[in-house]
Protein backbone atom coordinates (compact mmCIF):
# COMPACT_ATOMS: atom_id res chain seq x y z
CA UNK A 1 0.00 0.00 0.00
CA UNK A 2 1.37 3.43 -0.93
CA UNK A 3 2.29 5.86 1.81
CA UNK A 4 0.51 9.21 1.65
CA UNK A 5 1.85 12.59 2.71
CA UNK A 6 0.97 16.28 2.58
CA UNK A 7 4.06 18.47 3.01
CA UNK A 8 4.21 22.22 3.57
CA UNK A 9 6.59 24.88 4.81
CA UNK A 10 6.26 26.14 8.36
CA UNK A 11 5.49 29.65 7.07
CA UNK A 12 2.70 28.24 4.89
CA UNK A 13 1.18 26.47 7.89
CA UNK A 14 1.28 29.71 9.87
CA UNK A 15 -0.43 31.54 7.00
CA UNK A 16 -3.04 28.80 6.72
CA UNK A 17 -3.83 28.91 10.44
CA UNK A 18 -4.24 32.69 10.27
CA UNK A 19 -6.83 32.32 7.49
CA UNK A 20 -8.72 29.46 9.16
CA UNK A 21 -8.86 30.86 12.70
CA UNK A 22 -9.36 34.56 11.89
CA UNK A 23 -12.82 34.54 13.51
CA UNK A 24 -13.10 32.77 16.88
CA UNK A 25 -15.82 30.18 17.29
CA UNK A 26 -16.66 29.61 13.62
CA UNK A 27 -15.15 27.46 10.91
CA UNK A 28 -12.79 28.97 8.37
CA UNK A 29 -11.40 27.68 5.10
CA UNK A 30 -8.71 28.17 2.46
CA UNK A 31 -7.38 26.40 -0.58
CA UNK A 32 -3.88 25.00 -1.00
CA UNK A 33 -2.39 24.76 -4.48
CA UNK A 34 0.01 21.84 -4.51
CA UNK A 35 2.57 20.08 -6.60
CA UNK A 36 2.36 16.32 -6.53
CA UNK A 37 4.79 13.43 -6.32
CA UNK A 38 3.46 10.06 -7.42
CA UNK A 39 5.63 6.94 -7.43
CA UNK A 40 5.17 3.21 -6.98
CA UNK A 41 5.65 3.61 -3.23
CA UNK A 42 4.18 6.98 -2.30
CA UNK A 43 1.68 9.69 -3.12
CA UNK A 44 2.62 13.11 -1.84
CA UNK A 45 1.16 16.61 -2.23
CA UNK A 46 3.57 19.51 -1.67
CA UNK A 47 2.05 22.90 -0.89
CA UNK A 48 3.00 25.56 -3.43
CA UNK A 49 0.71 28.39 -2.31
CA UNK A 50 -2.06 29.22 0.18
CA UNK A 51 -5.14 30.74 -1.48
CA UNK A 52 -7.42 32.57 0.99
CA UNK A 53 -11.19 32.78 0.68
CA UNK A 54 -12.54 36.31 0.66
CA UNK A 55 -15.19 37.28 3.21
CA UNK A 56 -17.73 37.87 0.45
CA UNK A 57 -17.24 34.30 -0.84
CA UNK A 58 -18.51 32.80 2.42
CA UNK A 59 -22.25 32.17 2.19
CA UNK A 60 -22.24 30.74 5.71
CA UNK A 61 -19.72 30.49 8.59
CA UNK A 62 -20.92 28.69 11.71
CA UNK A 63 -19.34 26.69 14.56
CA UNK A 64 -20.20 23.41 12.81
CA UNK A 65 -20.17 24.19 9.13
CA UNK A 66 -19.58 26.63 6.32
CA UNK A 67 -20.64 27.17 2.71
CA UNK A 68 -18.58 28.78 -0.03
CA UNK A 69 -19.92 30.48 -3.15
CA UNK A 70 -19.51 28.55 -6.38
CA UNK A 71 -17.51 31.30 -8.16
CA UNK A 72 -14.74 30.92 -5.55
CA UNK A 73 -14.48 27.20 -6.31
CA UNK A 74 -14.50 27.86 -10.03
CA UNK A 75 -11.71 30.44 -9.74
CA UNK A 76 -9.38 28.20 -7.76
CA UNK A 77 -10.05 25.24 -10.07
CA UNK A 78 -9.28 27.39 -13.11
CA UNK A 79 -6.03 28.60 -11.52
CA UNK A 80 -5.00 25.06 -10.57
CA UNK A 81 -5.63 23.78 -14.08
CA UNK A 82 -3.68 26.65 -15.65
CA UNK A 83 -0.73 26.13 -13.26
CA UNK A 84 -0.90 22.29 -13.44
CA UNK A 85 -1.37 22.03 -9.67
CA UNK A 86 -3.54 20.02 -7.30
CA UNK A 87 -6.11 21.49 -4.91
CA UNK A 88 -6.44 20.77 -1.21
CA UNK A 89 -9.48 22.23 0.56
CA UNK A 90 -8.57 23.01 4.19
CA UNK A 91 -11.00 23.99 6.91
CA UNK A 92 -11.01 24.37 10.69
CA UNK A 93 -12.90 22.69 13.49
CA UNK A 94 -12.94 25.40 16.18
CA UNK A 95 -14.34 23.06 18.79
CA UNK A 96 -11.14 21.03 18.65
CA UNK A 97 -12.42 17.76 17.14
CA UNK A 98 -9.72 16.58 14.73
CA UNK A 99 -11.94 14.23 12.78
CA UNK A 100 -13.88 14.56 9.55
CA UNK A 101 -17.56 14.95 10.35
CA UNK A 102 -20.58 13.59 8.52
CA UNK A 103 -21.11 17.12 7.19
CA UNK A 104 -17.54 17.06 5.85
CA UNK A 105 -18.29 13.76 4.12
CA UNK A 106 -21.34 15.23 2.41
CA UNK A 107 -19.48 18.36 1.29
CA UNK A 108 -16.55 16.34 -0.06
CA UNK A 109 -18.95 14.14 -2.02
CA UNK A 110 -19.85 17.27 -4.01
CA UNK A 111 -16.50 19.10 -3.99
CA UNK A 112 -14.11 16.35 -5.09
CA UNK A 113 -15.99 15.29 -8.25
CA UNK A 114 -16.04 18.99 -9.21
CA UNK A 115 -12.26 19.30 -8.75
CA UNK A 116 -11.56 16.02 -10.53
CA UNK A 117 -13.65 17.16 -13.49
CA UNK A 118 -12.21 20.70 -13.66
CA UNK A 119 -8.59 19.71 -12.88
CA UNK A 120 -8.30 16.16 -14.26
CA UNK A 121 -5.32 13.85 -13.90
CA UNK A 122 -4.28 15.28 -10.53
CA UNK A 123 -4.42 14.08 -6.93
CA UNK A 124 -6.62 16.37 -4.82
CA UNK A 125 -7.31 16.40 -1.10
CA UNK A 126 -8.81 17.89 2.03
CA UNK A 127 -7.50 18.89 5.45
CA UNK A 128 -9.17 19.54 8.77
CA UNK A 129 -7.27 21.59 11.36
CA UNK A 130 -7.80 22.14 15.05
CA UNK A 131 -5.62 24.25 17.31
CA UNK A 132 -3.22 21.35 17.87
CA UNK A 133 -3.89 18.72 15.23
CA UNK A 134 -4.20 18.18 11.47
CA UNK A 135 -5.77 15.32 9.57
CA UNK A 136 -6.11 14.81 5.83
CA UNK A 137 -7.53 12.82 2.96
CA UNK A 138 -6.31 12.34 -0.59
CA UNK A 139 -8.30 11.33 -3.66
CA UNK A 140 -6.17 9.15 -5.96
CA UNK A 141 -8.94 9.16 -7.36
CA UNK A 142 -10.52 7.08 -4.56
CA UNK A 143 -10.45 8.46 -1.03
CA UNK A 144 -7.47 7.43 1.10
CA UNK A 145 -6.37 8.65 4.51
CA UNK A 146 -3.26 10.82 4.70
CA UNK A 147 -0.68 8.92 6.71
CA UNK A 148 1.19 12.05 7.74
CA UNK A 149 1.11 15.83 7.41
CA UNK A 150 4.59 17.35 7.65
CA UNK A 151 5.64 20.97 8.11
CA UNK A 152 9.30 21.90 7.57
CA UNK A 153 11.16 25.00 8.73
CA UNK A 154 13.25 25.72 11.81
CA UNK A 155 11.60 22.54 13.07
CA UNK A 156 10.24 19.47 11.32
CA UNK A 157 6.77 18.79 12.71
CA UNK A 158 4.41 15.96 11.95
CA UNK A 159 0.77 15.01 12.50
CA UNK A 160 -0.70 11.54 12.06
CA UNK A 161 -4.04 9.89 12.76
CA UNK A 162 -4.16 9.14 16.48
CA UNK A 163 -2.53 5.85 17.40
CA UNK A 164 -0.26 4.66 20.19
CA UNK A 165 2.49 2.44 18.83
CA UNK A 166 4.58 0.33 21.15
CA UNK A 167 8.26 1.28 21.36
CA UNK A 168 10.92 -1.42 21.43
CA UNK A 169 12.71 -1.62 24.81
CA UNK A 170 16.17 -1.21 23.26
CA UNK A 171 15.33 2.47 22.56
CA UNK A 172 14.68 3.13 26.25
CA UNK A 173 17.78 5.28 26.82
CA UNK A 174 16.91 7.38 23.78
CA UNK A 175 13.28 7.78 24.85
CA UNK A 176 14.57 9.04 28.19
CA UNK A 177 16.33 11.81 26.25
CA UNK A 178 13.68 12.85 23.71
CA UNK A 179 10.41 11.20 24.77
CA UNK A 180 8.22 8.56 23.08
CA UNK A 181 6.67 10.84 20.45
CA UNK A 182 10.06 11.60 18.87
CA UNK A 183 10.87 7.90 18.79
CA UNK A 184 7.60 7.22 16.96
CA UNK A 185 8.38 10.06 14.55
CA UNK A 186 11.82 8.59 13.82
CA UNK A 187 10.14 5.27 13.06
CA UNK A 188 7.86 6.96 10.50
CA UNK A 189 10.65 8.83 8.69
CA UNK A 190 11.88 7.78 5.27
CA UNK A 191 15.41 9.11 4.87
CA UNK A 192 17.67 9.03 1.84
CA UNK A 193 21.47 8.92 2.08
CA UNK A 194 23.27 9.93 -1.11
CA UNK A 195 26.73 8.38 -0.97
CA UNK A 196 27.77 5.34 1.08
CA UNK A 197 31.38 6.30 1.71
CA UNK A 198 33.27 8.11 4.47
CA UNK A 199 30.38 10.36 5.58
CA UNK A 200 27.42 8.42 4.18
CA UNK A 201 28.18 5.12 5.92
CA UNK A 202 28.36 6.62 9.46
CA UNK A 203 25.27 8.73 8.76
CA UNK A 204 23.35 5.62 7.70
CA UNK A 205 24.52 3.62 10.71
CA UNK A 206 23.59 6.36 13.18
CA UNK A 207 20.14 6.78 11.59
CA UNK A 208 19.59 3.03 11.80
CA UNK A 209 20.60 2.89 15.47
CA UNK A 210 18.37 5.91 16.20
CA UNK A 211 15.40 3.87 14.96
CA UNK A 212 14.61 5.55 11.63
CA UNK A 213 11.97 3.43 9.96
CA UNK A 214 13.17 3.42 6.37
CA UNK A 215 16.55 4.18 4.78
CA UNK A 216 17.18 4.47 1.05
CA UNK A 217 20.87 4.39 0.08
CA UNK A 218 22.13 5.87 -3.20
CA UNK A 219 25.59 5.17 -4.65
CA UNK A 220 26.81 3.75 -7.93
CA UNK A 221 30.43 3.25 -6.81
CA UNK A 222 32.13 0.00 -6.00
CA UNK A 223 34.25 -0.48 -2.92
CA UNK A 224 38.02 -0.38 -3.22
CA UNK A 225 40.45 -1.59 -0.56
CA UNK A 226 41.65 1.99 -0.09
CA UNK A 227 38.14 2.85 1.24
CA UNK A 228 38.39 0.49 4.21
CA UNK A 229 39.90 3.15 6.47
CA UNK A 230 36.65 5.11 6.60
CA UNK A 231 33.66 3.07 5.33
CA UNK A 232 31.62 1.55 8.16
CA UNK A 233 30.69 -2.11 7.85
CA UNK A 234 33.36 -2.81 5.23
CA UNK A 235 36.30 -5.20 5.13
CA UNK A 236 39.15 -5.91 2.74
CA UNK A 237 37.16 -8.87 1.44
CA UNK A 238 34.53 -6.44 0.05
CA UNK A 239 36.83 -5.24 -2.73
CA UNK A 240 34.79 -4.70 -5.92
CA UNK A 241 31.34 -4.91 -4.31
CA UNK A 242 28.80 -2.13 -4.59
CA UNK A 243 29.05 0.18 -1.61
CA UNK A 244 25.28 0.22 -1.09
CA UNK A 245 25.22 -3.58 -0.91
CA UNK A 246 27.90 -3.56 1.79
CA UNK A 247 25.99 -0.90 3.73
CA UNK A 248 22.65 -2.71 3.51
CA UNK A 249 24.17 -6.03 4.58
CA UNK A 250 25.80 -4.32 7.56
CA UNK A 251 22.67 -2.40 8.62
CA UNK A 252 20.42 -5.45 8.25
CA UNK A 253 22.82 -7.42 10.47
CA UNK A 254 22.29 -4.90 13.30
CA UNK A 255 18.83 -6.40 13.63
CA UNK A 256 16.67 -3.33 14.27
CA UNK A 257 13.39 -2.73 12.47
CA UNK A 258 14.86 -0.27 9.95
CA UNK A 259 13.94 -1.20 6.37
CA UNK A 260 16.90 -0.55 4.06
CA UNK A 261 16.66 -0.43 0.30
CA UNK A 262 19.35 0.47 -2.17
CA UNK A 263 19.67 2.42 -5.41
CA UNK A 264 23.00 1.26 -6.91
CA UNK A 265 23.29 4.25 -9.20
CA UNK A 266 24.52 7.84 -9.03
CA UNK A 267 21.77 10.46 -8.69
CA UNK A 268 22.87 12.27 -11.84
CA UNK A 269 20.89 9.54 -13.60
CA UNK A 270 17.19 10.34 -13.73
CA UNK A 271 15.88 7.02 -12.39
CA UNK A 272 18.02 7.34 -9.26
CA UNK A 273 17.11 11.01 -8.75
CA UNK A 274 13.41 10.21 -9.03
CA UNK A 275 13.77 7.63 -6.24
CA UNK A 276 14.61 10.44 -3.80
CA UNK A 277 11.09 11.90 -4.08
CA UNK A 278 9.66 9.42 -1.58
CA UNK A 279 12.06 10.54 1.16
CA UNK A 280 11.04 12.89 3.97
CA UNK A 281 14.68 13.94 4.54
CA UNK A 282 17.88 13.46 2.50
CA UNK A 283 21.53 13.51 3.57
CA UNK A 284 23.93 14.52 0.81
CA UNK A 285 27.21 12.66 1.42
CA UNK A 286 28.87 13.11 -1.94
CA UNK A 287 32.05 14.98 -2.82
CA UNK A 288 30.89 15.90 -6.34
CA UNK A 289 29.19 19.17 -7.29
CA UNK A 290 26.74 17.87 -9.93
CA UNK A 291 24.88 15.65 -7.41
CA UNK A 292 24.84 18.59 -4.98
CA UNK A 293 23.19 20.78 -7.64
CA UNK A 294 20.53 18.10 -8.09
CA UNK A 295 19.95 18.06 -4.32
CA UNK A 296 19.42 21.84 -4.39
CA UNK A 297 16.66 21.41 -6.97
CA UNK A 298 15.13 18.49 -5.05
CA UNK A 299 14.97 20.52 -1.84
CA UNK A 300 13.24 23.44 -3.56
CA UNK A 301 10.79 21.58 -5.77
CA UNK A 302 9.77 18.85 -3.30
CA UNK A 303 10.24 20.73 0.00
CA UNK A 304 12.51 17.95 1.23
CA UNK A 305 15.07 19.06 3.85
CA UNK A 306 18.56 18.17 2.62
CA UNK A 307 21.57 18.08 4.94
CA UNK A 308 24.62 18.46 2.70
CA UNK A 309 27.97 17.36 4.16
CA UNK A 310 31.51 18.25 3.22
CA UNK A 311 34.94 17.50 4.70
CA UNK A 312 38.13 19.24 3.58
CA UNK A 313 41.58 18.28 4.87
CA UNK A 314 44.45 20.53 3.89
CA UNK A 315 47.61 18.47 4.29
CA UNK A 316 51.01 19.44 3.00
CA UNK A 317 53.94 17.02 2.96
CA UNK A 318 52.19 14.79 5.47
CA UNK A 319 51.43 17.64 7.90
CA UNK A 320 47.85 18.78 8.45
CA UNK A 321 47.34 22.51 7.98
CA UNK A 322 43.56 22.50 8.60
CA UNK A 323 40.55 20.20 8.88
CA UNK A 324 37.11 21.60 8.11
CA UNK A 325 33.72 19.93 8.21
CA UNK A 326 30.49 21.46 6.94
CA UNK A 327 26.78 20.71 7.26
CA UNK A 328 24.49 22.91 5.15
CA UNK A 329 20.70 22.63 5.44
CA UNK A 330 18.87 23.09 2.14
CA UNK A 331 15.16 23.87 1.88
CA UNK A 332 12.97 26.64 0.45
CA UNK A 333 13.76 29.93 2.16
CA UNK A 334 17.40 29.06 2.90
CA UNK A 335 20.48 30.08 0.92
CA UNK A 336 21.55 27.24 -1.37
CA UNK A 337 25.00 25.89 -2.21
CA UNK A 338 25.29 28.21 -5.22
CA UNK A 339 24.58 31.26 -3.03
CA UNK A 340 27.24 30.16 -0.58
CA UNK A 341 29.85 29.45 -3.26
CA UNK A 342 30.02 25.78 -2.23
CA UNK A 343 29.36 24.71 -5.82
CA UNK A 344 29.83 26.52 -9.14
CA UNK A 345 28.42 26.13 -12.62
CA UNK A 346 31.95 25.78 -14.06
CA UNK A 347 32.88 22.80 -11.88
CA UNK A 348 29.54 21.17 -12.64
CA UNK A 349 30.20 21.66 -16.36
CA UNK A 350 33.58 19.95 -16.05
CA UNK A 351 32.17 17.05 -13.98
CA UNK A 352 29.51 16.46 -16.64
CA UNK A 353 32.09 16.00 -19.41
CA UNK A 354 32.95 12.54 -20.68
CA UNK A 355 36.32 11.24 -19.54
CA UNK A 356 37.84 11.81 -22.99
CA UNK A 357 36.50 15.37 -23.20
CA UNK A 358 37.75 16.16 -19.72
CA UNK A 359 41.26 14.87 -20.46
CA UNK A 360 41.28 16.95 -23.64
CA UNK A 361 40.16 20.13 -21.86
CA UNK A 362 42.67 19.59 -19.03
CA UNK A 363 45.42 19.16 -21.61
CA UNK A 364 44.33 22.33 -23.44
CA UNK A 365 44.08 24.34 -20.22
CA UNK A 366 40.28 24.72 -20.25
CA UNK A 367 39.64 22.64 -17.12
CA UNK A 368 41.51 21.87 -13.89
CA UNK A 369 42.36 18.38 -12.73
CA UNK A 370 39.46 16.91 -10.73
CA UNK A 371 40.55 13.35 -10.12
CA UNK A 372 43.36 13.85 -7.61
CA UNK A 373 42.24 11.91 -4.48
CA UNK A 374 41.67 14.08 -1.43
CA UNK A 375 42.90 13.14 2.06
CA UNK A 376 40.33 11.29 4.19
CA UNK A 377 40.48 10.30 7.87
CA UNK A 378 37.71 8.37 9.63
CA UNK A 379 37.73 10.55 12.75
CA UNK A 380 37.04 13.67 10.67
CA UNK A 381 34.43 12.14 8.36
CA UNK A 382 32.62 10.59 11.32
CA UNK A 383 32.64 13.86 13.28
CA UNK A 384 31.00 15.63 10.34
CA UNK A 385 28.47 12.81 9.92
CA UNK A 386 27.57 13.07 13.61
CA UNK A 387 27.15 16.85 13.31
CA UNK A 388 24.71 16.29 10.42
CA UNK A 389 22.64 13.74 12.35
CA UNK A 390 22.54 16.16 15.29
CA UNK A 391 21.17 18.83 12.95
CA UNK A 392 18.31 16.48 12.08
CA UNK A 393 17.68 15.77 15.78
CA UNK A 394 17.60 19.49 16.50
CA UNK A 395 15.06 20.08 13.73
CA UNK A 396 12.91 17.32 15.24
CA UNK A 397 13.29 18.18 18.93
CA UNK A 398 14.74 21.70 19.30
CA UNK A 399 17.25 20.36 21.82
CA UNK A 400 19.79 23.08 20.94
CA UNK A 401 17.37 25.80 22.03
CA UNK A 402 14.89 28.10 20.32
CA UNK A 403 17.56 30.64 19.38
CA UNK A 404 19.49 28.09 17.33
CA UNK A 405 18.04 28.63 13.85
CA UNK A 406 21.15 28.51 11.65
CA UNK A 407 21.24 26.75 8.29
CA UNK A 408 24.96 25.94 8.20
CA UNK A 409 27.41 24.47 10.69
CA UNK A 410 31.15 24.87 10.15
CA UNK A 411 33.55 22.65 12.08
CA UNK A 412 37.20 23.70 12.37
CA UNK A 413 38.27 20.36 13.77
CA UNK A 414 41.95 21.23 14.02
CA UNK A 415 41.00 24.22 16.19
CA UNK A 416 38.23 22.55 18.23
CA UNK A 417 35.94 25.30 17.00
CA UNK A 418 32.34 25.33 15.76
CA UNK A 419 30.55 28.19 14.01
CA UNK A 420 27.03 28.55 12.61
CA UNK A 421 25.51 30.95 10.12
CA UNK A 422 22.34 31.80 8.27
CA UNK A 423 22.67 34.02 5.22
CA UNK A 424 20.16 35.42 2.75
CA UNK A 425 19.79 33.97 -0.71
CA UNK A 426 21.73 35.78 -3.41
CA UNK A 427 19.66 38.00 -5.72
CA UNK A 428 18.77 36.11 -8.87
CA UNK A 429 19.79 32.70 -7.54
CA UNK A 430 17.62 29.69 -8.45
CA UNK A 431 16.73 29.15 -4.78
CA UNK A 432 15.04 32.58 -4.74
CA UNK A 433 12.62 31.57 -7.48
CA UNK A 434 9.49 30.93 -5.45
CA UNK A 435 7.61 29.81 -8.54
CA UNK A 436 9.54 26.52 -8.33
CA UNK A 437 8.93 25.88 -4.63
CA UNK A 438 6.72 22.85 -4.04
CA UNK A 439 6.12 22.23 -7.76
CA UNK A 440 6.77 18.50 -7.43
CA UNK A 441 6.68 16.33 -10.54
CA UNK A 442 7.26 18.13 -13.83
CA UNK A 443 8.65 17.03 -17.18
CA UNK A 444 11.51 16.96 -17.72
CA UNK A 445 12.17 15.89 -14.14
CA UNK A 446 13.46 18.82 -12.04
CA UNK A 447 13.45 20.73 -15.37
CA UNK A 448 16.91 19.33 -16.03
CA UNK A 449 18.58 17.60 -18.96
CA UNK A 450 19.52 14.05 -17.97
CA UNK A 451 22.27 11.86 -19.44
CA UNK A 452 21.38 8.76 -21.40
CA UNK A 453 22.32 5.61 -19.52
CA UNK A 454 24.80 3.41 -21.34
CA UNK A 455 26.43 0.13 -20.40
Amino acid sequence: MKITRIVMLEVQLEELRQKLFDRPGVEGAAFLLCGQSVSEDAVKLIVHAVVPIADEDYLRREPYGLTIASPALTRVAKLARYEALSVVFAHSHPEGVAEFSEQDDREEARLLPFLQARVPGRVHGTLVLTEHHIQGRLYTPDQVRVDEVIAIGDRIRSWTPASIEAIEPFFDRQVRAFGPDIQRLLRRLRIGVVGAGGTGSPVAEQLCRLGVGHLRLFDGDRFAKTNVNRVYGSSLQDDGRLKVEIAKEHLDRIGLATAVDTVPQHIFYEAAARAMRDCDVVFGCTDKELPRAILVQLAMRYCIPVFDLGVLIDSRNGCIASVHGRVTTLMPGEACLFCRGRITAETIRIEALSEDDRVRQVRDGYAPELDEPAPAVIAFTTATASAAVMELLHRLTGFMGSERSSSEVLLALDQTRLRTNRIKSRDGCICEDRSSWGRGDVEPFLEMVWPTETK
